[in-house]
């Protein structure tokens, strides 16, 4: 007689959660059930289709919110799965034009350099009212920081603090190796935010060895985003998957050898409980705290920041940095390819508005006014910072060995109770989708299970 396969409950419907319910489900020692507050999976609940003009029989542009790009060296898991599933991705020509705002009441902007992604457009596009001695100038020193920073990435190793035995802030790495404020300030700090989507502070409270390890596994390495949206993602690793929706889980807790899962029916505003042999929490730190009591401390030391995305038609917020690459644009016999990516800062902050083929903008992190009436529609989702406290707090969680008296951990770990996290923030990176894949396979292996896409 076969034994009952064991009852498994996953939190939330975003890459982790859908890519460890997708590997669980294929071993058939486990039942697997998954909880999503929302009417719809969250992964590609944000992203909406647009027509490229007016008419309903224009083309249908798929545009994912957050904006999905993946590069190779950083992202092997990631392509790894792409590639088993037969997920189709391209490698876009991103024009980045950079424009700073002094003035805090100012919305005039004036872009001050132009970047083409994998440097595909050589020499780099001159901006308008640049002279060619200035522009040469700036292309130069741009030059010798960026090589010089990248030099150091690969043959300066950050430090552990010696008076907290922390890993060492990038601000404080960037410091030790003297790269030019005036580099890190207008262009490297911009082009770092709109990746880490968070403040110009924020990133420089990252750990150094964060940082570095992205620019060295990217370093000359080509982007790419899914044809067609992550949907077509979403549809292959939710297909045959049971779904309860409407289900906003309000409590985990362990039960003898069980875990049990409280959660509000949004559909007859019940509260309803269930217990499992796992469960795997697939959510942010924040939500973490309020529905895990373990965790409800420990996660303190890991903060979150609310991010802003907003789709709209407000070309007039850019004149000048739409004209800049106007012709740019019109001599490109496939305008689908070049996607222009407006990077705005001010001295905190930066906005960066994808200029999307579908004569859509898609604005995050939004620092000058858009016209109301021209937006499209807007969301909000949540990101997880680092730094090194943080850091060390993760790695407590998923790496650190024992350290009781008798051979036990003092502090919760993964696993504890058959209660399992996952998730971008659950690895010793920086906080992307590839540390939902990392999460999940890490779950699968525990559980001794083997990955699809692993061979």
């Amino acid at each position: 007689m076969s034994e009952k396969p064991q009852k498994v409950a996953i939190i939330g419907t975003g890459m982790a959660g859908l890519i460890t319910s997708y590997i669980l489900r294929t071993d058939p020692r486990f039942d697997v059930e998954v909880f999503e507050k929302q009417a719809q999976l969250s992964l590609d609940s944000a992203s909406l289709t647009v027509s490229s003009g007016p008419d309903n029989d224009q083309k249908q542009h798929r545009i994912d919110l957050p904006m999905r790009v993946f590069a190779d060296g950083f992202y092997a898991n990631l392509k790894r799965m792409y590639d088993f599933f037969g997920v189709q991705y391209a490698s876009p020509r991103f024009i980045y034009t950079m424009s700073r705002i002094s003035d805090p009441g100012s919305t005039e902007i004036h872009p001050h350099f132009i970047h083409s992604s994998n440097n595909h457009q050589l020499p780099p596009l001159r901006p308008k009212g640049c002279s060619w001695i200035e522009w040469l100038m700036r292309v130069v020193y741009l030059a010798v920081c960026y090589y010089y920073f990248v030099a150091c990435c690969f043959f300066v190793a950050p430090r552990t603090t010696s008076d907290t035995g922390l890993s060492e802030s990038f601000r404080d790495y960037a410091k030790r190796i003297h790269i030019p404020g005036h580099y890190i300030k207008n262009y490297f700090l911009p082009l770092m935010s709109c990746v880490t989507t968070c403040s110009h502070n924020q990133l420089l409270d990252f750990p150094a060895i964060d940082v570095i390890g992205y620019q060295t596994k990217t370093f000359r390495k080509p982007h790419y985003t899914v044809l067609g949206g992550v949907n077509k993602v979403q549809a292959k690793l939710s297909k045959g998957q049971k779904v309860r929706y409407s289900a906003a889980v309000t409590a985990v807790e362990n039960v003898g050898s069980k875990v049990k899962v409280t959660w509000k029916d949004g559909s007859r505003e019940e509260v309803k409980s269930l217990f499992f042999d796992h469960v795997v929490l697939a959510v942010t730190p924040d939500v973490l705290r309020a529905i895990f009591p373990p965790l409800r401390k420990i996660l303190a030391a890991v903060p979150t920041t609310p991010v802003h995305s907003i789709v709209h038609r407000d070309f007039a917020r850019l004149p000048a940095c739409s004209q800049v690459i106007s012709a740019r644009l019109h001599a490109d016999n496939d305008r689908s390819s070049t996607h222009p990516i407006h990077i705005i800062s001010n001295a905190s902050t930066t906005e960066s508005t994808h200029q999307h083929p579908s004569s859509v903008l898609i604005s995050t992190s939004p620092i000058v006014p858009i016209d109301s009436e021209k937006v499209i529609s807007s969301t909000t989702f949540t990101r997880v910072l680092r730094t090194p406290t943080s850091r060390q707090v993760t790695l407590d969680i998923f790496e650190s060995k024992p350290t009781g008296p008798d051979g036990d951990s003092k502090q919760w770990q993964n696993g504890d109770g058959n209660v399992w996290l996952v998730g971008g923030w659950c690895w010793d990176g920086m906080v992307m989708l590839e540390g939902c894949i990392a999460s999940a396979i890490r779950v699968a292996e525990k559980l001794n299970i083997e990955v699809p896409w692993a061979s």
